[in-house]
């Protein structure tokens, strides 16, 4: 107890460990829906594999860019309104739902399972930028670094236990009779996603004061209205401009090494599913506790440091990548990616939340999940592209080294400092 009270200190610990549930909850979705089980099945049954990279990039890049492009206006008029937190719930049930129906999938089915896919996912994108946003509210200033590292954390070991709570129904892949139970994987991880986030559901508290009673399109007015003013005063606060910049950078390559990770492990190493799960394994359990450190060690030396660290590491794993020839290679390397794969957004997000004025915290929430969104539309659709156009991943792969160097460079000339409020955008 003493233990956690020095982790916390000040901080609120029974909302802090809430909301850091809500990581362990969605790492199911990010990764059995997102990395693992589905994108498999939508390559190699719903799509087809000789052009399924390709589909399975164009669907992410597409419902991560309609995601992307409403988030500062959901985070706009959450600010505004005062509601954030059932707004974040709403988006997060929708995703569930979509990940029900996901069961109904299969051959000859693409256009209807690319619409599920895409509602689903696009509600978790815009239930996560929401929640980010609550992390200054359970958090310190000197805390907010090893609690959003934590919840990183906690979300790598909610992805093991769902993986191996999940493992008899995928395990032996959707040939035959295995189908069904590979498909049964589906709503149960949105069964596992829903139970688990309960806590934040219930738990996470927000100001009720001066809430606002207004039609949706007297909100959805106000949002757009306060976010072009954002944009212009964007100027004025350099650092959280070329914050977002960098953050399109980095979080493009991250995103395509999610969706295409176990794909480019099948393909290129010729892995199967029980490899495959056993590699994901490592990565999450070396995860857990690299990313609650690396959130430690954010607090301490500075956000700025030890990000720029972590990207510097990303670029030497995908260097290696490109070039491995052998499975012992490859899991070596992962075992490498497992150190950084959650600390460089845990320590992104916690050094946004130092930056960001109080009065626009959603709002610029909202902006980073665009600039993360419309990254992440590149990434996938080049790593396809690259993929079918060559016929090898490994070219595919190299091609996300100069996003690496291009985020390193900018995050390099950031300074580490919270701006001044911005001016208040007129309602009238």
């Amino acid at each position: 107890m003493i233990v956690l009270d020095g982790f916390f200190k000040d901080a609120n610990k029974k909302e802090a460990i809430s909301w850091a549930f809500y990581d362990f909850a969605n790492s199911s979705y990010a990764l059995l829906i997102l990395s693992f089980v589905f994108p498999i099945y939508f390559k190699e049954v719903i799509a087809g594999v000789e052009k399924g990279d390709f589909y399975w990039g164009l669907l992410v890049s597409i419902s991560i860019l309609i995601g992307g492009l409403i988030a500062p206006i959901i985070g706009a008029i959450a600010d505004y309104d005062s509601r954030k937190k059932i707004k974040f719930i709403i988006f997060a049930l929708v995703s569930m739902t979509g990940t029900v129906f996901l069961f109904f999938s299969g051959s000859n089915k693409l256009l209807l399972v690319s619409l599920i896919f895409l509602i689903s996912n696009v509600a978790f994108e815009l239930a996560q930028t929401l929640y980010d946003s609550f992390l200054a509210r359970v958090s310190t200033k000197e805390t907010v670094g090893r609690i959003s590292g934590m919840a990183w954390g906690l979300g790598y070991i909610g992805g093991v236990v769902a993986m191996l709570a999940l493992k008899p129904l995928y395990e032996n892949g959707y040939a035959g009779d295995f189908e069904f139970g590979y498909k049964l994987v589906f709503p149960l991880t949105a069964l596992f996603f829903f139970l688990f986030s309960l806590p934040s559901f219930i738990f996470i508290k927000e100001k009720s004061e001066n809430r606002k009673k207004e039609s949706i399109s007297a909100l959805v007015k106000h949002g757009v209205k306060s976010v072009i003013g954002t944009i212009k005063n964007l100027k004025q606060h350099k650092n959280i401009a070329w914050f977002l910049v960098g953050f399109y950078f980095v979080n493009d390559a991250l995103v395509t090494i999610f969706a295409f990770g176990p794909i480019y492990a099948r393909t290129t190493f010729g892995m199967e599913f029980k490899e495959i799960l056993t590699l994901l394994l490592i990565v999450q359990i070396v995860a857990f506790p690299a990313a609650t450190i690396f959130g430690l060690l954010s607090d301490k030396k500075g956000s700025k440091k030890i990000l720029l660290f972590t990207i510097a590491v990303w670029i030497l794993i995908i260097a290696l990548l490109s070039i491995a020839t052998t499975k012992t290679m490859f899991y070596g390397i992962m075992l490498l990616a497992g150190l950084v794969i959650g600390s460089s957004q845990a320590i992104a997000r916690s050094w946004l939340s130092k930056l960001v004025p109080d009065e626009k915290r959603f709002e610029f929430f909202g902006f980073n999940g665009f600039a993360s969104k419309i990254a992440a539309t590149t990434g996938p659709i080049l790593f396809g592209a690259v993929s079918v156009a060559t016929g090898n991943q490994r070219l595919a792969m190299a091609a996300l080294i100069p996003f690496f160097i291009i985020a390193f460079i900018i995050f390099a000339g950031i300074k580490e400092e919270k701006v001044e409020s911005l001016p208040r955008i007129s309602n009238n």
